[in-house]
């Protein structure tokens, strides 16, 4: 897919926690908005469905993560972030593994990223092909009339170029 905040979502009053969201045939609408937004993002997510994840973003979203040098701002940010991505692994795929939910407009989500290098670009090492990749990666996104307008995520980095056998 996306720094912590002074919001530490674990100690809100209101926290609902799960284990997974549920299938995408199982019914939301009774879920609240965030919690329906965030699962509607992951689903689109898998489909790799640039244009469905950027309509789940605010036109002024946030996009912050420790591998950009500055946040990315605005919807634009979804194909950048996400495309490449897709691109060079055509496989990746998310798993929510649980979520808390603040009871408001905020959610963080636990999830595994898992996928294959397949595409490479010119500048990078061709051992990097056929590469899988297994992440632990948490998020926090925070929701405003139905649209995302933070998205904060963190993964190990090291972990990641070493499954590309990019570092030792």
């Amino acid at each position: 897919m996306a720094i912590l905040s002074s919001t530490t979502l674990a100690c809100q009053p209101k926290t609902e926690t799960a284990n997974a969201a549920p299938p995408a045939e199982a019914t939301i609408t009774t879920q609240p908005q965030t919690v329906q937004v965030m699962q509607q993002m992951f689903e689109a997510f898998n489909k790799h469905d640039l244009e469905a994840m950027a309509a789940l973003y605010a036109d002024d979203a946030v996009f912050t993560s420790p591998e950009m040098i500055e946040p990315k701002k605005g919807k634009a940010a979804v194909a950048e972030i996400y495309g490449p991505l897709f691109e060079m692994a055509p496989d990746v795929q998310d798993e929510v593994k649980h979520y808390i939910y603040n009871g408001k407009d905020e959610i963080a989500v636990e999830f595994l990223s898992k996928g294959t290098v397949e595409n490479i670009g010119p500048n990078d090492p061709p051992h990097m092909k056929g590469k899988e990749f297994e992440l632990k990666i948490f998020c926090r996104l925070k929701v405003k009339d139905g649209k995302i307008i933070e998205d904060v995520t963190y993964y190990d980095q090291l972990a990641f170029l070493q499954q590309l056998g990019l570092s030792e």
